[in-house]
């Protein structure tokens, strides 16, 4: 198979790109939600399916390095020279501005792309296209993975990017004594465990020649090209590091991207300057961002009193300022909503932690969610009632179906409670929900309100514990091997449903030792989770190499079915996020998968004179 920059996509394909979705959801400019939410969105390491069988969407065509030609727009014209101020919020981790170095953190998968690329990257919905390269071929086993770069790259410095800088950046990366925090994304290289154990300096990816890169796989995921798209897979100049050291090289122009660093401060802000070497060229109107770090309990609304005081183009709408931005007059008709969603939020029980080994259980604990109230009144409308687990971007990017879960029915809830031994809830063991001690005041009502649910529709009492931190809750996790009771959110990157394989598998880190559905599970009430995980794991296995989109999802559903069935997750609501953006900043895009930020600060992005 051959995918170049030049090939006409079909139809279809073009049209998927035109939707509105995406999901990093995952992780990027969330709600105001708690640490423990951030740090479990933080872990999502997702890959997307990736395009093996029709690969990656074309990327525009290479055009002269260069300021391009100012366009004009209907409603204004094109300001030059202009300097915008994009407010960058780390939500409570350091900010670095190495690939190679930086963590699996939500802002940094959309603010890097500026400034460092790889091979491939995503687009604002999540798809993947053609950065660097200008084309590639994968041969008929799915293994090996050649990419052509597109002729005359330059780092911002002048300097002519080499194939084999590409190698060397990858090993950097992977170096067994500082291995990146992103190495996940880059696990399914031949050589990759034994590289980074320091027991083997072979791995699967060499320079063919000055303009070829080739890489090799371990087995032939469908999803490489997406995890591919990730920052830790971008290069940089190699030179620039030897001569700069490796903590000042990103001031010294070692990246692709159509901006460059120029100032950075830690703790205060950064600042980009065009690339005037990049391969797309340089925006016609703006000649610096800067990006000043907003962090803490305030942040958002630093961020929003920054944007009302036209000192910046953007700002996130949490659900603590949701009602004061609607009812102002100018800023609600500058608030943006994104969806289809990327995310979900789900009900998670232990399965070794009683009364939660019993499936009529979990499902009794389901059916007595109303999903309309926690999305609209407890949570005001910034979710979006669901009951299946795939988060609905997926819908958009691809032909998949999700199967039905499990509908708000408190009598039927009541009659499953009944036939596990719990006739109106009476002699169940005690149930905890531990929120941090740290969460604010309004949230903690807002979980208070939703265990209600489960009083007043189960006549159950969930006790709610606010008094430990967000450490403290973890090591009762580690110490009781799991989870009892708790609410998770996911975000999703894929275009395909490959989010579950990640969560759901036997050997999932998110599943042993948090909710623990694993085959060795004892069959009860006419369920058997421990044969249905292992039923699970078979498919996943399958679907995750699986090369025809249709088998592939055929799959990816009949393992969503066995979740559902069993109340693995009890899904709850997909996250709609909301922002505000000056009209005059036109030809960002944003979607499910960037939340606020646009993807790049390319050449469509302009300011209008105002």
């Amino acid at each position: 198979m051959t995918v170049s920059s030049n090939q006409d996509r079909p139809a279809n394909e073009r049209e998927h790109e035109e939707l509105q979705q995406l999901a990093r959801a995952l992780r990027t400019n969330m709600p105001r939600v708690t640490r423990r939410d951030m740090l479990r969105i933080s872990a999502i390491t997702a890959g997307a399916l990736a395009t093996a069988r029709f690969g990656p969407q074309a990327a525009a065509a290479p055009v002269a390095a260069g300021r391009a030609p100012a366009p004009r727009y209907q409603d204004g014209e094109v300001e030059t020279n202009a300097t915008i101020t994009v407010p960058f919020n780390p939500a409570g981790q350091g900010v670095t501005i190495d690939p190679h170095r930086t963590i699996n953190w939500g802002p940094f998968w959309i603010m890097f792309p500026n400034v460092w690329s790889g091979l491939v990257r995503y687009t604002e919905t999540a798809k993947v296209e053609l950065d660097l390269a200008d084309s590639y071929t994968v041969s008929p086993d799915g293994l090996i993975y050649t990419f052509k770069l597109r002729p005359g790259l330059k780092y911002a410095n002048g300097r002519p990017v080499l194939a084999d800088h590409f190698v060397q950046s990858w090993r950097r990366a992977l170096d067994p004594e500082n291995v990146s925090p992103m190495a996940h994304f880059m696990e399914h290289l031949q050589g990759y465990k034994e590289f980074t154990e320091g027991t083997s300096d072979q791995l699967g990816a060499r320079a063919v020649d000055d303009a070829t890169v080739e890489v090799t796989l371990v087995k032939p995921y469908n999803f490489f090209l997406s995890y591919m798209a990730a920052f830790v897979w971008d290069v940089v100049d190699p030179q620039a590091i030897q001569e700069a050291g490796e903590t000042d090289f990103p001031l010294k122009d070692a990246g692709t991207g159509p901006w460059r660093f120029t100032e950075f401060d830690p703790s205060t802000q950064f600042v980009m300057d065009p690339n005037p070497n990049h391969y797309g060229g340089n925006s016609p109107s703006i000649v610096k961002i800067v990006w000043p770090i907003v962090t803490g309990p305030t942040a958002d609304n630093t961020a929003l009193n920054l944007y009302k005081a036209d000192q910046a183009v953007s700002a996130d709408v949490p659900l603590t300022l949701k009602a004061a931005v609607e009812q102002d007059p100018v800023l609600s008709k500058e608030m943006i909503r994104i969806e289809p969603s990327g995310s979900t939020r789900s009900l998670v029980m232990d399965f070794t932690k009683p009364p939660f080994d019993d499936v009529r259980v979990r499902r009794a604990f389901g059916m007595a969610i109303d999903r309309e109230t926690w999305a609209n009144q407890i949570w005001q409308g910034t979710w979006k009632p669901t009951d299946f687990f795939t988060p609905p971007i997926v819908m958009t990017t691809s032909t998949y179906q999700p199967p039905e879960g499990i509908k708000f029915n408190p009598e039927e809830a009541k009659k499953l409670l009944a036939e596990a031994g719990f006739p109106d809830g009476q002699g169940l063991p005690e149930i905890t929900y531990y929120e941090g001690s740290g969460d604010a005041p309004d949230e903690v009502n807002r979980w208070k309100a939703f265990l209600q649910m489960f009083k007043e529709h189960l006549n159950v009492e969930v006790r709610h514990d606010t008094s430990k931190t967000l450490d403290q809750i973890q090591d009762l996790q580690e110490e009781n091997a799991g989870r009892q009771f708790d609410v998770w959110w996911w975000g999703n990157i894929t275009e395909t449903p490959q989010l579950m394989s990640e969560v759901f598998r036997v050997d999932s880190p998110y599943n042993k030792g948090v909710f623990n559905w694993q085959p060795e599970l004892p069959a009860k009430g006419g369920y058997d989770p421990g044969a249905d995980a292992a039923t699970f794991q078979e498919l996943m296995t399958q679907a995750d190499v699986e090369q025809d989109p249709e088998k592939r999802e055929a799959l990816y559903r009949q393992g969503e079915e066995l979740v559902l069935k069993n109340a693995v997750y009890v899904p709850m609501g997909n996250w709609i996020a909301m922002f505000v953006q000056k009209p005059w900043l036109k030809g960002a895009k944003q979607g499910a998968w960037t939340g606020r930020l646009p993807i790049w600060f390319n050449k469509d992005v302009v300011v209008l004179k105002h």
